[in-house]
């Protein structure tokens, strides 16, 4: 009787086994599959007008910059500079008095959001006879240039730009600054 159960269990052993052997097999080919799909997507993606970087490239200089809003435009520090050294703009600064009065752009105007109406009554001859206007604030992370920029445009129509990296980019660049509550 044992020998007939080792030869009923034979088939049962041998077909376990292949069992075993053909999950192995199916994954082993799943894998395939899977590496296969992924290479070809992979080189399709490289090879397509339309497709993804894999890996954002950075570009050295890459500045970022603020979503504007229309008729406003951004400015870099060279341009900046540029603009400064051709005396072909008139920059205002958005800060509040005392960091203004601890430093600021020469001949710069301060004109803070908070005291708009006055600063702009007293300064109208100089907006309405600049060639254009920059504003500018601390950097990037800071709209009050952004929000002077805007308010200006009611005033003058004069090209108006916002000096996107403002004062902490003038300061890096060691451009000329000046202290004092007067521009």
């Amino acid at each position: 009787m044992a020998e007939s159960v080792r030869e009923l269990s034979r088939p049962l052993r041998l077909l376990a086994s292949a069992g075993q052997q053909s999950v192995a097999g199916v994954l082993i080919g799943s894998l395939a599959i899977l590496i296969a799909s992924a290479a070809a997507g992979l080189i399709a993606n490289r090879f397509s007008p339309r497709g993804l970087p894999l890996f954002p490239r950075v570009r050295a200089q890459e500045t970022v910059s603020l979503p504007l809003p229309p008729g406003l435009k951004s400015m870099g520090p060279r341009e900046a500079d540029t603009a400064f050294q051709a005396q072909s703009a008139l920059f205002v600064d958005a800060r509040a008095p005392e960091e203004y009065a601890e430093g600021h752009i020469p001949g710069a105007l301060n004109i803070p959001p908070d005291d708009f109406e006055n600063r702009v009554l007293d300064n109208i001859d100089r907006i309405e006879g600049a060639p254009a206007i920059i504003a500018y604030c601390p950097s990037i992370e800071c709209w009050d240039a952004v929000e002077i920029a805007e308010r200006l445009r009611e005033v003058t129509d004069r090209p108006i730009y916002v000096f996107e990296q403002g004062w902490a980019a003038w300061r890096s660049a060691d451009y000329p600054v000046t202290t004092g509550d007067q521009p």
